[in-house]
């Protein structure tokens, strides 16, 4: 079974018509936004389809509560097809892009001087575990128009098309059809060095730590970090965002850009998602609990304890809180009084992994226990030992990398 997205405009009515045509089952999905007033009308022509010819329809009405329109109906449309087609088992959503939309979508990146995997529309891709296709690509909208009347198919007109208030609307309007033959040959083109560019980047990749790529001219150089930021964010930067991370990471910093996390980390590239941030503290109220947590070994002994992971507890000192580290943050050791930011320096931890590096804190408010360094000079011994095995510089940077990537993972 296929799921068909039908608008009730010409594209789709008429691929919805090809495909009953070939046979197989078909689930058909409407949105009706009601932002125009034929908007009824369009849902009206879907539906008297699938009742004329047994088709199954879900019909989804969004509501707009402002923003981007565009990129918000196109989200709530995807997401209704995705949702739909898991629910009824489909693997394949068909949606009916023409060629027009092609050299639409092209014009506009190159507008924008995007960076892109594809230029254009790809025939076939994916969205969460779903197949997207375009079976329409090689059909104008003029074309499918003609097949709709020829056909006795019935179809709406978006009259919202038909004015330039959409920077698409305006590309589709501007375009001659002498320009059309010549935008498909430069599309190839495009598609053609991109993909060997792709097989550049991952024979560097393969070769080469990701830091080796700001080692390079500047050309070549933007477009594999582009590469490199583009296979794990799924976006492209723009140019000018490019050059500017480009230069940013001549040296170890941490910089942002879309809400994500880049750092420099001497020969490291570390990658946080948007949203990352260190867990919340966790408040440990007796000797119980400390027993019960998943990063103490309650296995091990005091005596069978590696030093740096011993930590000897006292009722006084409950409740713990083990949290992330502060500013400020230091720990009386036997040696001598130690500051977090020295020992992240003195071990050269990478400034996202900090965000992720925990400390236990008494009733009193010391700091008694740090992962890779140990317990302070007063909880070596003289209480209950418990042994923090799991909870280790290890523990940590494993937390990290499961938002970061290094080197070579291209």
């Amino acid at each position: 079974m296929k799921l068909i997205a039908c608008s009730g405009g010409p594209d789709s009515m008429a691929l919805l018509d090809m495909e009953r045509k070939t046979g197989g089952g078909l689930f058909v999905c409407h949105v009706n936004y009601r932002k125009r007033p034929t908007a009824d009308r369009d849902e009206a022509i879907v539906r008297q389809y699938c009742e004329t010819h047994g088709l199954l329809l879900a019909v989804l009405y969004p509501h707009y509560e402002g923003g981007n329109f565009q990129a918000w109906a196109r989200d709530v449309r995807y997401d209704f097809f995705c949702r739909q087609a898991h629910l009824q088992g489909i693997g394949k959503i068909l949606v009916a892009h023409q060629q027009d939309d092609l050299l639409e979508t092209y014009v506009f990146q190159r507008e924008r001087h995007m960076r892109c995997d594809w230029y254009g529309l790809r025939y076939r891709s994916r969205r969460q575990d779903l197949v997207i296709e375009r079976p329409l690509l090689g059909w104008t909208k003029a074309g499918l128009e003609a097949y709709c009347q020829e056909n006795g198919v019935a179809f709406g007109v978006d009259e919202s098309n038909l004015g330039d208030d959409y920077t698409r609307n305006r590309i589709r309007h501007g375009m001659q059809e002498r320009d059309k033959a010549r935008l498909l040959t430069e599309i190839s083109r495009m598609n053609r060095e991109q993909i060997r560019f792709r097989k550049q980047a991952t024979r560097f990749f393969d070769s080469h730590a990701a830091t080796e790529l700001l080692d390079l001219p500047r050309p070549t150089g933007e477009r594999l970090l582009d590469a490199w930021i583009a296979e794990r964010t799924g976006q492209h930067l723009s140019a000018r965002q490019c050059s500017q991370l480009f230069a940013d990471l001549q040296k170890d910093c941490v910089t942002e850009f879309g809400g994500w996390k880049l750092e420099r980390h001497g020969r490291d590239l570390l990658l946080a998602e948007p949203g990352w941030k260190p867990d919340q503290a966790v408040t440990v109220r007796t000797m119980e609990e400390l027993a019960g947590l998943s990063v103490v070994d309650g296995s091990a002994s005091g005596e069978t304890c590696e030093p740096v992971q011993r930590l000897s507890v006292t009722e006084a000192d409950f409740p713990l809180m083990i949290r992330p580290v502060k500013p400020g943050d230091v720990i009386h050791m036997r040696f001598g009084k130690k500051k977090l930011s020295r020992f992240f320096i003195d071990r050269h931890i990478s400034r996202l992994a900090r965000g992720q590096w925990y400390v236990v804190e008494n009733a009193a408010g010391a700091v008694i226990y740090v992962p890779g360094l140990g317990c302070d000079r007063d909880h070596f011994a003289g209480g209950h030992t418990f042994c923090f095995r799991q909870f280790s510089p290890v523990a940590v940077h494993d937390k990290i990398k499961t938002v970061t990537f290094k080197e070579n993972q291209l």
